[in-house]
């Protein structure tokens, strides 16, 4: 039976509560995102203290979010404060307070530990080895160096968008920031840096930017270009990128600038101060550009949670497609495996180069996915696929990779696939169109031998020769289905290979 689990993150601009369903098997996915600006931070007073008062006007969300869980038959919590509550004077009243107002029992982060369950979530997600960690919340910032998805360094600094807003923002006029304001802050944030040699000493490395600031800059970026992915997680942004925000949103002012495209109009103010923060960070760091991770602190909050011995997942797109396939898609695991398994083989015989490790990527995803849309109609089930690769945010897919498995799972030459090498022409290399008709048309080669996906044909033995692609069949009886999709891809297959197709049956030797 699934369970579920609840956590809450009780930061220093926003309150939020993510409810995850997981199986047995431990796949998992979320059910319920609950989130409400609260501006903690700006309840601390000029003695660090945060008054009682500040407590109940916060206890009322708190116990609906509770109840929200109670609904959800949530049977493990984990309820965490940041910077807001743990740079406190008073932080272990606040806790106290906290469970008298809601009987929820609170735990306070260390900046270290906000550092490491933001970088369990970024691990887990994307496939990144090497980069810098920067998570600019509402009252801290934290930086997290990794190599080799090992995490070597962190550091918390007790400043983020909210509170670096009230202390450099108080005097800007009209929401205006001067350049000597600018100054002022950049100056500041250069100073704190000054201790951290290891912040200094990796250039050229991604930055990936959890929490508000990077994302909202995303949304921002994508509305500017009119990007045709809408999706923040694993979306990349250049230097160029965020260089023309610094000149542009600071100046404009406060009204204007909630009328950006992509920005929130309750993080209108605060972008200011998170993009000068983001922007002297990156280049003391010397960073290479900029990457956005939709998961973050409360993902690698589950993840301590439900696997505290060994919380940094294997594979993101292995386990990302585990989850997927788990939850009420109807296709035979067996099936898609054994597609998988006919691509890649069909694929040494043909291919080799720099790209397989990536070509081979893809067609995993695209194997194993092509199908998911059959859980909302199965008579369009290849578009409906494309919608759902494309949107459901896989974990460790970048997202021209993204792109190319939608494509290669749904390879319609005649229709379809031109239409969306259009589309998508602006996250796209030239050399993509060739990819997608080979690995497309390869794909749908591998779909048809197991086209009842009944296992009939239990072996494949594809050679080359003579500008010929022979494949040799075992069978346990005659595959009618399978015979009938061949001769229906073949076309396809011949035409991006270059390659007249053939193929004979014999009887399985193993029946």
């Amino acid at each position: 039976m699934n369970s579920k689990i609840g956590i809450m993150d009780i930061g220093s601009n926003s309150i939020r509560l993510v409810i995850y369903e997981m199986t047995e098997t431990g796949a998992y996915r979320i059910v319920q995102e609950c989130k409400e600006a609260a501006r903690l931070s700006e309840k601390v007073g000029a003695n660090g203290r945060m008054e009682r008062e500040a407590i109940r006007s916060i206890a009322p969300l708190l116990r609906q979010f509770m109840a929200v869980c109670h609904m959800h038959g949530v049977f493990r919590m984990r309820a965490a404060a940041t910077a807001a509550i743990r740079n406190a004077t008073n932080s272990d009243e606040i806790v106290q307070w906290i469970a008298e107002e809601t009987n929820l029992t609170l735990e306070i982060l260390s900046g270290e530990q906000e550092g490491y369950a933001g970088f369990l979530g970024v691990v887990n997600t994307m496939n990144v080895s090497d980069g810098i960690i920067i998570d600019i919340g509402g009252g801290s910032t934290e930086i997290t160096l990794f190599r080799d998805r090992k995490r070597l360094h962190t550091v918390s600094f007790p400043f983020g968008a909210v509170n670096m807003n009230w202390r450099f923002g108080r005097e800007v006029k009209n929401g205006e920031w001067s350049p000597q304001q600018i100054e002022e802050m950049e100056s500041f944030v250069r100073s704190s840096l000054q201790n951290h040699d290891w912040i200094f000493s990796n250039p050229g490395l991604p930055f990936i930017g959890l929490g508000g600031t990077l994302r909202t800059l995303a949304k921002i970026n994508q509305k500017r270009l009119d990007y045709s992915l809408p999706v923040t997680h694993h979306y990349e942004m250049t230097i160029e990128d965020v260089d023309y925000f610094y000149g542009s949103l600071p100046h404009l002012p406060y009204e204007k600038r909630k009328k950006t495209a992509g920005l929130s109009k309750d993080r209108a103010d605060i972008i200011v101060p998170g993009l000068i923060i983001l922007k002297t960070i990156f280049e003391a760091a010397q960073g290479s550009a900029y990457l956005v991770s939709g998961a973050g602190l409360r993902d690698g909050l589950f993840h301590e949670l439900v696997n505290a011995e060994m919380p940094v997942v294997a594979n993101p797109l292995i386990t990302s497609i585990r989850n997927i396939l788990s939850f009420a898609v109807p296709v035979s695991e067996a099936h898609v495996k054994r597609v998988n398994e006919y691509a890649v083989r069909l694929y040494d015989t043909l291919a080799s180069g720099t790209s397989a490790a990536m070509d081979k990527r893809l067609l995993l995803t695209a194997a194993t996915l092509y199908k998911t849309g059959a859980a909302l109609n199965y008579y369009h089930f290849r578009q409906n696929s494309v919608f759902w690769i494309l949107h459901a945010g896989i974990g460790g897919l970048s997202h021209r990779e993204t792109v190319l498995a939608a494509l290669i799972a749904d390879y319609h030459p005649k229709n379809r696939t031109p239409r969306l090498l259009r589309t998508h022409a602006d996250i796209l290399e030239p050399s993509d169109e060739e990819r997608v008709h080979r690995l497309g048309s390869l794909l749908q080669l591998a779909i048809g031998m197991d086209r009842s996906e009944s296992g009939m044909i239990t072996s494949i033995n594809p050679t080359t020769g003579d500008d010929a692609l022979h494949l040799r069949l075992e069978s346990k009886s005659e595959p009618i289905l399978e015979q009938r999709e061949l001769e229906s891809v073949a076309k396809d297959f011949q035409k991006a290979w270059n390659l007249t197709l053939s193929w004979s049956i014999l009887p399985s030797s193993n029946f």
